[in-house]
């Protein structure tokens, strides 16, 4: 009986001790990030998705909680328009965008758009907050002589506008994170240094040099805020791999020509419009390169680490199981977006997650604190996430909207010709 009673109160005291030391480490959560953490999703960001949006799932399981900037805009939410959810009202009042709830500072700061320079360097007022510029300054030289200097002066030209709305006045993202000082940061902003190749099928934006000083500052930033006690971050998956864009073959054989183009574009006019198999394996290299050093700096800060790389290769590959009550089942998700009898984990743009994709995301995350941290912080019930996602229970064809539909068609000759 003995040892039974000691059993029990150790069982009790372990217990209270995790309790504590997830309660301590969760107490004031923090969040950098890019559309990923914002909640965008084609091709906006809402009140409604940013709920959804992988950070604040995993910080509720936890039995804590975020605030963030509630936006309703910029631009429209592509499912509820083409659903006939969204009238006309509704979508100018969208694309003029604005805010329905505000905090300064909100303890979640992520931003569509942004990678790891913007976390260092845009604000809600300004693109850049370390820019400058020279001007000339008028003084008396003397008291006849009227005359100028030049002098140097900030260079503060306004953001976009998830930025504006999203960060308001409260300073850049790693400046907000300096003023709450959370307890466990979410810091992954690595997705956008290189996914920008996939959305404007070239390689201009790719910087490892840019990518690796702005990665490494943000970190030592971080770990000079003495209340954090530990993180997240995961890895990018292969963007020249996600539902955005499709293989493509040019009938006239031109190799420069054939390759990776934009699911929305019918053909490839110029070879701009296209990622060929040497651009490809370019990104490829860089994305190793990204990576490698995103699980080098998790290992170094005592980061935990979601190998989204992996994970999303493995739903490519051999989808994602949906189990529902009595184990019935919708079938296996995949990395596309949802269309009839066919579960996808992306939204209509290709490229980001629907509500579902975000549940997905958020377990293998909160798989990662676990077993990093040793909590106990419960999955979410995927299956509820996909019954809940209207685009996965009511799903649009859009390529079918595109090529058939009097207006996608209209869409398409306009994208194919200014785009």
């Amino acid at each position: 009986m003995r040892n039974l009673a000691t059993t029990i109160m150790l069982m009790i005291s372990f217990q209270f001790v995790y309790s504590q030391n997830l309660t301590n480490m969760f107490r004031k959560p923090g969040v950098i990030g890019d559309s990923l953490s914002q909640g965008f999703y084609g091709v906006t960001v809402e009140k409604k998705t940013q709920d959804w949006a992988y950070p604040v799932i995993v910080v509720k399981q936890a039995n804590s909680s975020l605030t963030y900037n509630e936006l309703k805009g910029p631009y429209v939410n592509l499912e509820d328009v083409l659903k006939g959810n969204c009238g006309v009202s509704c979508i100018a009042s969208s694309i003029i965008g604005g805010n329905q709830k505000t905090y300064d500072p909100p303890t979640h700061a992520g931003i569509t758009g942004a990678d790891y320079t913007n976390v260092l360097k845009t604000s809600g007022t300004c693109e850049d907050i370390t820019a400058t510029k020279w001007v000339k300054e008028w003084y008396w030289a003397t008291w006849y002589w009227y005359t100028y200097r030049w002098v140097q002066v900030p260079d503060c030209k306004k953001p976009d506008k998830f930025h504006q709305l999203g960060l308001r006045n409260s300073g850049t993202q790693i400046q907000i994170m300096e003023k709450i000082k959370p307890t466990f940061i979410f810091a992954s902003v690595g997705a956008n240094h290189v996914l920008c190749t996939a959305l404007h099928t070239n390689l201009d934006c790719l910087d490892e040099a840019r990518f690796k000083r702005d990665f490494n500052e943000v970190l030592v930033r971080l770990s000079r805020i003495g209340t954090i006690q530990g993180g997240v971050i995961f890895t990018v998956p292969n963007v020249t791999a996600i539902a955005y864009l499709e293989n493509y073959r040019d009938p006239q054989g031109r190799s420069n020509y054939s390759g990776l183009k934009p699911f929305y574009r019918t053909s490839v006019s110029n070879p701009g419009q296209v990622l060929d198999s040497n651009e490809v394996a370019v990104i490829r290299n860089f994305l190793t390169m990204l990576n490698n050093e995103i699980r080098n700096k998790a290992a170094a800060y005592n980061y935990a680490l979601a190998d989204a790389e992996l994970i999303f290769e493995d739903i490519r590959e051999n989808g994602r199981p949906i189990r529902g009550p009595n184990n019935w089942s919708p079938g296996n998700a995949g990395a596309n977006w949802p269309l009839p009898n066919k579960p996808g984990v992306f939204s209509l743009d290709g490229v980001h997650p629907n509500r579902y994709g975000h549940a997905v995301l958020a377990n293998e995350l909160i798989k990662a604190i676990n077993q990093k941290y040793r909590f106990s912080i419960p999955l979410v019930d995927e299956y509820a996430a996909w019954y809940y996602d209207s685009l996965n229970r009511n799903p649009v064809d859009l390529k079918r909207f595109l090529s058939e539909n009097i207006i996608g068609q209209a869409i398409s000759w306009l994208i194919n010709i200014f785009t």
